[in-house]
């Protein structure tokens, strides 16, 4: 029925419209006590646990490095003295892997090597020297990594089998540098050192290693206790 200043009519508010939603419980609901579900109702609700967050951690050491002093001295020809069976310790690092989790370990070394020929050698020489790189753990027994070498040649022509007069000498310096890197399996405190295996020189009038640095570096998860 239609009034003077308006309009009135009698309709019922509109009902509700329900949304399907697949596993929903609305005695789970948020307005409930008990907004989460027990696992033995819905397994759709049971939320995995967020795993620990492993920091990762870096450690940097730098060793020590010592000359062993003249090496293939005065030697005319190849060498076969002494030098050969001694095994001088060049360098050494120490890292403690212990609280990291499958870290990787990297040792990098470097130096300078010097030599001098004989003047009287007719300008030929050879100078060969062979480094290996071991660890320590956890005093037990050494365990070689790999052996890297220097080497440096000259070889003057010969008339038939005599070599060419000369009586003049060379001497040089040359950088010398290697890197090792692996995964380590069994975590500890390790000792790494470089020796001098090996020397084998002509026509060398005396020969040194020297500004010897060694640095080592370990990174991995940290571990948690």
């Amino acid at each position: 029925m239609l009034k003077k200043h308006g309009c009135q009519c009698n309709c019922r508010p509109p009902r509700s419209v329900e949304v399907y939603r697949p596993n929903y419980y609305p005695q789970y609901d948020m307005d409930y006590r008990n907004p989460y579900p027990h696992p033995q109702h819905d397994m759709d609700y049971r939320k995995p646990h967020p795993e620990p967050k492993h920091e990762m951690e870096t450690i940097v050491k730098c060793g020590m490095g010592m000359s062993p002093g003249p090496i293939c001295s005065n030697v005319m020809g190849p060498s076969v003295n002494g030098y050969q069976r001694q095994s001088p310790v060049i360098a050494n690092v120490a890292l403690d892997t212990s609280n990291l989790k499958d870290p990787t370990v990297k040792i990098d070394f470097s130096s300078l090597i010097s030599f001098k020929t004989c003047a009287y050698g007719g300008g030929s020489y050879f100078l060969r020297l062979a480094f290996k790189l071991s660890k320590i753990c956890d005093g037990g027994r050494p365990e070689p990594l790999g052996i890297w070498t220097f080497e440096k040649a000259e070889e003057v022509q010969r008339e038939g089998s005599v070599p060419m007069p000369g009586n003049s000498s060379v001497q040089e310096t040359d950088s010398f540098c290697f890197t090792w890197c692996q995964c380590e399996g069994c975590p500890g405190c390790c000792n790494y050192i470089v020796e001098l295996v090996e020397q084998d020189c002509y026509n060398i009038e005396f020969a040194t290693i020297s500004n010897i640095t060694i640095t080592g570096i370990a990174s991995g998860l940290k571990k948690v206790y």
